[in-house]
């Protein structure tokens, strides 16, 4: 039987909401947001100006919400933003040595959060573990096909439905 409490998306949801919630206290102090240090920490780790969309794809980021993101990095001078000659609709976003700075700093504060959180694993398995995670992901490409081809919905039935809420344009004109 389906259990909400034993089910993988609300574990895994209720361990990165917590996790973030404690790493926010830490680097709120500097500014940051999380998001902000997810585009710090994939901009270090990939050591090279990223465009948006590689960005969006690394942090999981809206692309509207990155791009006021990263303008609001850009103006308190941890990032740069420059368009590409070869591609002047492309904006590319790079650390600044302060940007730099604040990864060095804050990506071993991560680190240590990890290694609290995954307690008496073995390396192995913590590696393992993360494997399992990267290929769960992956494995949503197929389920993302499956609610885009319609089949999920053969799973819901034709059972009782929401109805649908009304306007309240709608709702105005009901009640008079």
């Amino acid at each position: 039987m389906y259990r909400l409490s034993n089910s993988l998306p609300y574990l895994l949801a209720r361990l990165g909401v917590r996790m973030g919630e404690l790493f926010v206290r830490i680097v709120r102090k500097q500014g940051l947001t999380l998001p902000m240090y997810r585009v710090l920490a994939a901009l270090a780790e990939q050591g090279r100006p990223l465009r948006l969309s590689e960005l969006a794809a690394l942090t999981s980021v809206e692309m509207s919400t990155l791009s006021r993101l990263v303008a609001d990095m850009h103006r308190d001078g941890v990032v740069s933003r420059e368009r590409p000659q070869n591609d002047q609709r492309s904006l590319q976003v790079a650390l600044t040595p302060h940007g730099s700075a604040l990864a060095a700093r804050f990506m071993p504060v991560a680190a240590h959060y990890e290694r609290v959180a995954t307690g008496n694993m073995s390396a192995k398995d913590a590696a393992t573990l993360k494997a399992t995670l990267v290929q769960l992901y992956e494995n949503l490409d197929r389920l993302e096909q499956e609610v885009e081809d319609g089949e999920i919905e053969k799973l819901i039935g034709s059972g009782p439905q929401r109805r649908p809420k009304r306007s309240a344009k709608r709702r105005t004109k009901a009640a008079r």
